[in-house]
């Protein structure tokens, strides 16, 4: 599954690539304009205006035609130490859920064959079905959930129903009728983490894109590593140890929330006025309608 999923990257880096986007490679075609510039070029002007006009665009856009303009230092002068303890935290959080995710659906079906549950191999196989459906369901529920309950708090449901989940799976290992019952627990609780932790995130850093890349990587990292840490695993010490490895990684999302709920209660307090010390803070538009920093 994941040697299908390669073609995605490559192809996406090679458009960068032919579009001067990536920093480290030269491309003799032209790169892809920004919106500002996408919007005077469609506009008539005049010619001795257009020059002076894209120059002021670009100045105004800071540096956004290019791709990795917000990883710049320049952007994180001043920066406090729990700027980067929220994007760390953050992305550990989600690291665990969505390797919780890749793994329990990747080995639900090889744990449920094996001993001591011994499942029929066409009743193991809803399982998956199951693990999808419920997470599909989840998020649809947590929509109109969403308007009454804050982000912070249904990450911090999510988390702990996901602990108390495995917890009851390793007690009533032996029982077929409760894996069925914990699969689709364990959907519900991990279908609205993605989106709520990046709702709590901005609402904490009040960002503009780098925050999100750090959240989408740490994410697409554990989804990847933790499947082959617990086929290893299974591999060495037998099926048990899949609901072992569930708890411990529940355990550890727990953990790193805890972390990023410190760090929240550290972080500074956005004020009214732009704050420079926070490099994510969104610009300002004058009456002109032109940004300002």
């Amino acid at each position: 599954l994941l040697l299908l999923q390669l073609p995605v990257p490559i192809a996406v880096f090679f458009l960068l690539y032919k579009e001067r986007m990536v920093p480290c490679f030269g491309s003799s075609s032209h790169p892809l304009l920004s919106a500002d510039e996408l919007a005077l070029e469609t506009r008539p002007t005049d010619k001795d205006e257009l020059p002076s006009t894209l120059q002021r665009a670009q100045a105004a856009a800071g540096g956004h035609d290019d791709l990795f303009s917000c990883c710049q230092s320049k952007n994180f002068r001043g920066a406090s130490y729990t700027y980067y303890a929220v994007h760390i935290a953050g992305a550990l959080v989600l690291f665990m859920t969505d390797g919780i995710v890749g793994e329990y659906s990747g080995f639900i079906y090889s744990y449920a064959v094996e001993e001591p549950l011994s499942v029929v191999h066409k009743v193991a196989g809803y399982l998956p079905s199951l693990f999808w459906g419920f997470i599909t369901l989840g998020r649809l529920i947590s929509i109109p959930v969403s308007y009454r309950m804050k982000p912070a708090t249904m990450v911090f449901i999510n988390v702990v129903g996901v602990l108390i989940t495995f917890l009851l799976l390793l007690i009533f290992s032996s029982s077929v009728v409760f894996l069925f019952v914990g699969t689709a627990s364990l959907g519900l609780f991990l279908s609205s983490t993605f989106p709520s932790m990046l709702a709590y995130t901005e609402d904490i850093l009040q960002y503009k894109g780098c925050a999100t890349t750090v959240l989408v990587t740490g994410a697409g990292i554990g989804e990847m590593v933790l499947q082959l840490l617990v086929g290893s695993i299974i591999h060495d010490q037998g099926s048990y140890s899949f609901l072992v490895c569930g708890m411990i990684f529940g355990g550890l999302a727990f953990t790193f929330y805890a972390l990023l709920l410190f760090f929240h209660r550290m972080y500074p307090k956005p004020s009214s006025d732009v704050d420079e010390a926070s490099p994510d803070k969104p610009a300002a538009m004058d009456d002109t309608g032109q940004y300002q920093r």
